[in-house]
C-alpha cells in the first residue's frame, strides 16, 4: 500500500457488501459505489480522494473522529459527510446503513475549480462535514445509481453530467479553493513565442497536449491557453492543426508519399482525418492540392 489508500482498497479498512459500482459507465475520477454496512467500528488510512456519503437507508448515531475531538450525529436518508482527502479517520456506528460513496478525484476537482470559476486553482479541501441534509446531493446520488443499475442510450453522458454538476455543488458550498497567483497578462515573450513554435514543429508528427505546451512556459494550462490567445490569434489547437496542414501541404509538395503516409507524418490520425481537416483549410482535398501542383 502507498501514502494514500485507493479505491479499491478502502473495503479492507470499511468492509461491507458491494451493491453497485459505477466503473463500467462513469469516468474514473468520480466514482460511485453503494455500499450496505453492518454496525461497525473502523479505522481508514488516509484516501487519494475526497469521500461523500450519501445515506440511501437506515438511520444510526454516527461518531467520527478525523482530527482533534469525536463528532457525533445522527445519519440516515437526506444525510450527507463529507470527508476531505488525505486524512485518517475512525467511524463508529451502531445500526445497518446502505450508503452511497462519491470518489472524487483531486485532479477533477482542481481542474473543475478552474472552469467553475474562471481562475487557476492550486488546492481544494474539503470541510470535515459529518452531518449536511443536502436534496441536491441526495437527488444526485439517486440519478446516479439508476443511471448505473438501469443503463440504457446515453448512460455514460447522463453520469458524467450528473458528476460535473455534483462536483459544482460540492466546490461551490463544502470546498475551501487555493488559487494561483496570475502570470503576466498579454503575449508571450520572444524567447517563449520560438520555444513554442519549435515544439510544435518538432512533435508535430503526434498528437501534442495543452499540458506540454504550457510547461515550456511555466504557465498552468488556462493561463497558457489565454496568452496564446492574445500572442497567435487562436486557440492552441487551432493552431496546431494549422501547422498540420502546412505539414501535409510540404509533403504534398515534394514527396510522392502515399496520402495515407502523409497524414501520419503529419500528425493527423488517418487519411479520412487529412481529408476533413485538409479541405476545411484549403478549400481542397489533398489529392486536388498535389495535382495542381504537378500541373
Amino acid at each position: 500500500m502507498g501514502q494514500f489508500i485507493t479505491v479499491e482498497e478502502l473495503p479492507r479498512y470499511a468492509p461491507g457488501q458491494l451493491m453497485l459500482d459505477s466503473s463500467a459507465v462513469g469516468k474514473t475520477d468520480f466514482r460511485l459505489r453503494v455500499f450496505r454496512y453492518a454496525p461497525s467500528d473502523i479505522l481508514v488510512p488516509p484516501s487519494e480522494n475526497f469521500l461523500i456519503v450519501v445515506y440511501r437507508e437506515g438511520t444510526t448515531s454516527m461518531n467520527r473522529r478525523v482530527t482533534g475531538a469525536w463528532k457525533q450525529d445522527h445519519v440516515g436518508r437526506g444525510v450527507t459527510t463529507l470527508l476531505t482527502r488525505a486524512e485518517p479517520s475512525h467511524w463508529r456506528w451502531s445500526n445497518d446503513l446502505e450508503v452511497s460513496h462519491f470518489y472524487i478525484s483531486p485532479s477533477l476537482m482542481t481542474k473543475t475549480a478552474s472552469e467553475a470559476f474562471d481562475r487557476d486553482s492550486g488546492s481544494v479541501e474539503l470541510h470535515d462535514l459529518l452531518r449536511i441534509e443536502d436534496p441536491v446531493l441526495t437527488w444526485i446520488g439517486d440519478r446516479m445509481v439508476q443511471e448505473v443499475s438501469e443503463g440504457g442510450p446515453g448512460g455514460r453522458l447522463c453520469y458524467d453530467a450528473l458528476a460535473l454538476q455534483a462536483s459544482v455543488h460540492i466546490l461551490r458550498k463544502y470546498a475551501s479553493v487555493e488559487f494561483k497567483l496570475p502570470c503576466p497578462q498579454g503575449r508571450f515573450r520572444p524567447a517563449h513565442a520560438r520555444l513554442i513554435e519549435d515544439y510544435v514543429e518538432q512533435n508535430i508528427s503526434r498528437n501534442i497536449t495543452l499540458d506540454e505546451l504550457a510547461n515550456i512556459c511555466n504557465c498552468s494550462p488556462v493561463q497558457f491557453a489565454r496568452k496564446f490567445q492574445v500572442h497567435y490569434g487562436m486557440r492552441p489547437h487551432a493552431y496546431v492543426l494549422r501547422r498540420k496542414v502546412e505539414r501535409a501541404r510540404q509533403h504534398l509538395r515534394k514527396d510522392r508519399l502515399a496520402l495515407k503516409e502523409i497524414a501520419l507524418l503529419s500528425g493527423f490520425s488517418d487519411q479520412s482525418h487529412l481529408n476533413r481537416i485538409f479541405r476545411r483549410h484549403m478549400n481542397v482535398t489533398p489529392a486536388e492540392y498535389r495535382k495542381n501542383c504537378v500541373s
